[in-house]
């Protein structure tokens, strides 16, 4: 694995609510501009929802200029626009309150996922461990916990699997533990890479991997692989969409997430028209995951 760069020390933790029905267009918005590392609180029976997005203390960018103008333009009958508020927080802080709010859980009857101070639950076949760090990817959003669906019921032992889009690595590490015969994560977020890396040392993972920054250029001269799992947004889907079907083995599954129910018939017309034709979708309340077989 390669060596991480140094983790900041601190991080500047932006938050907005915004009605449900806009959270997934903002959730895009944030992760192609800002960060993907992003975390959404839902109170049961609310018809909002909290966004928290976090990037290093020394790279800012001007988030709250960019970020009021698209709430705004996605809410144009709204009098103002949802208030985004902004603190400091530092990895101690962000891994207490971590410890208060996150439980563990089960996805499949035999796999669960816990932080390392959680007491084991009964046995599963499959226990993720994930640390604290602030990375997409913790189980409980729709399209990963449908993409660890999908590899539970799908993933062949020998199978070499791409993570396009890794977060904290949740993925490739259920991809290890079904016996992948090598695993290349890639991610655009540098903390998602060494929350990828970190997490994949804490699973004991042994698989040959590489854990890289970037996108699909890091696989320019791969051969394809068995499994390919893209966690990630309509708008680079589709333009990567033609490099994805031939980085899919023939006879292997490209599962690709991320999606919402309005995108299905785009997403479709496009595979149709690049000659993949089997697949089925899955959904997840708002969320749509396709998974296509490669012939």
């Amino acid at each position: 694995m390669n060596n991480p760069k140094a983790e900041p020390i601190a991080y500047v933790e932006v938050s907005v609510t915004v009605d449900r029905t806009l959270a997934a267009q903002v959730c895009d918005f944030v992760i192609e501009n800002y960060s993907s590392s992003l975390v959404l609180e839902d109170e049961d029976g609310s018809t909002l929802t909290t966004i928290r997005f976090y990037l290093p203390e020394d790279d800012t960018k001007d988030f709250r200029n960019g970020l009021t103008t698209f709430l705004g333009r996605i809410s144009p009958e709204t009098p103002e626009p949802p208030t985004i508020d902004s603190r400091i927080v530092t990895n101690v802080d962000w891994e207490e309150q971590y410890r208060l709010t996150v439980e563990p859980i089960r996805i499949e009857p035999d796999i669960i996922i816990r932080a390392p101070w959680h007491e084991q639950l009964e046995a599963a076949r499959y226990e993720i461990l994930l640390e604290p760090k602030m990375a997409f990817g913790t189980g409980r959003h729709e399209t990963t916990r449908t993409c660890l669906k999908v590899i539970s019921q799908r993933f062949k032992a020998g199978w070499r699997f791409l993570d396009l889009g890794c977060g904290s690595g949740i993925l490739s590490i259920l991809a290890a533990k079904k016996g992948a015969g090598s695993i290349k994560a890639i991610d655009y977020d540098i903390i998602a890479v060494d929350n990828c890396r970190r997490n994949l040392e804490l699973n004991g993972v042994e698989t040959p991997c590489e854990i890289l920054f970037g996108s699909i250029e890091k696989c320019e001269k791969d051969q394809p692989y068995e499994f390919v799992c893209v966690n990630i947004i309509k708008r680079t889907i589709l333009e990567l969409l033609p490099r994805l079907m031939n980085l899919t083995a023939e006879g292997g599954v490209l599962v690709l997430a991320g999606l919402l129910l309005p995108d299905e018939d785009e997403i479709s017309g496009r595979l149709g028209a690049l000659g993949l034709g089997r697949f089925m979708t899955i959904q997840d309340n708002e969320w749509l995951t396709f998974v296509v077989e490669r012939e």
